[in-house]
């Protein structure tokens, strides 16, 4: 069994890279807006990709640690899940975003090691690195609703409560400090989420001029070797 899980992980170790990258991907920028506009099933859709993302990454990594985060992750993601349907309150929120922290910081240790992993770069390496990007934005927008469950004036135009737009606006917030964009019609004003906002953003914009454009270019160089 052990032997068979670890030629699975040679074999597929750089696919997986590319199938999280879609899978995280299609979280953040299709489901949760359409969570937003309460769309029937796409929370149980949203539920379903995860459990998926859960496996990819196990296969991936194949350690303990990694294997019981993403099942407390899961665990309290359906306990929320469930609590919202009998017994909706902020705590709903912050098993939520304990959660997605989670699944983020196993995210970013094991694709993180297999991106920056000796050995030749290939396109699936720079996808990897692509998600790891994606995987800063969503650790964040977790943070950002613990920093706003917290304080009902840490953002000016919106307040964080649990909603099911809840997670699509926490992402738009994230992403937008982590791209430079910023988000316009909100803005940080508790002190702890204004140094995250800086924090974010000076990650964004060194993360791709530096590892990412590193990346690429050993990609490059790798394909011409013969």
């Amino acid at each position: 069994m052990v032997r068979s899980m670890s030629e699975l992980r040679e074999r597929w170790q750089d696919p997986l890279l590319t199938a999280l990258t879609i899978l995280l991907a299609v979280l953040i920028f299709v489901l949760a807006p359409l969570r937003a506009e309460r769309i029937p099933g796409i929370q149980e859709i949203g539920f379903a990709l995860v459990t998926v993302l859960t496996g990819a990454v196990l296969v991936l990594s194949g350690k303990r640690v990694a294997l019981w985060t993403l099942l407390v992750a899961l665990l309290l993601a359906a306990i929320a899940s469930v609590r919202r349907h009998f017994h909706p309150s902020m705590v709903d929120v912050y098993l939520d975003a304990t959660a997605w922290l989670l699944i983020s910081l196993a995210l970013m240790s094991e694709v993180g090691r297999v991106v920056f992993a000796p050995g030749r770069v290939t396109y699936h390496r720079v996808v990897g690195a692509i998600l790891l990007y994606l995987v800063i934005g969503l650790a964040f927008s977790a943070i950002f609703t613990f920093i706003g469950a917290a304080s009902e004036n840490a953002f000016s135009g919106y307040i964080v409560k649990d909603s099911a737009s809840l997670a699509d606006t926490m992402i738009y917030f994230s992403f937008g400090a982590l791209t430079g964009i910023g988000s316009g019609d909100i803005t940080a004003l508790h002190p702890v989420a204004r140094s995250l906002v800086l924090v974010e953003a000076m990650v964004g914009q060194l993360y791709p001029a530096t590892l990412l454009a590193r990346i690429v270019t050993l990609e490059i160089e790798d394909r011409r070797r013969p």
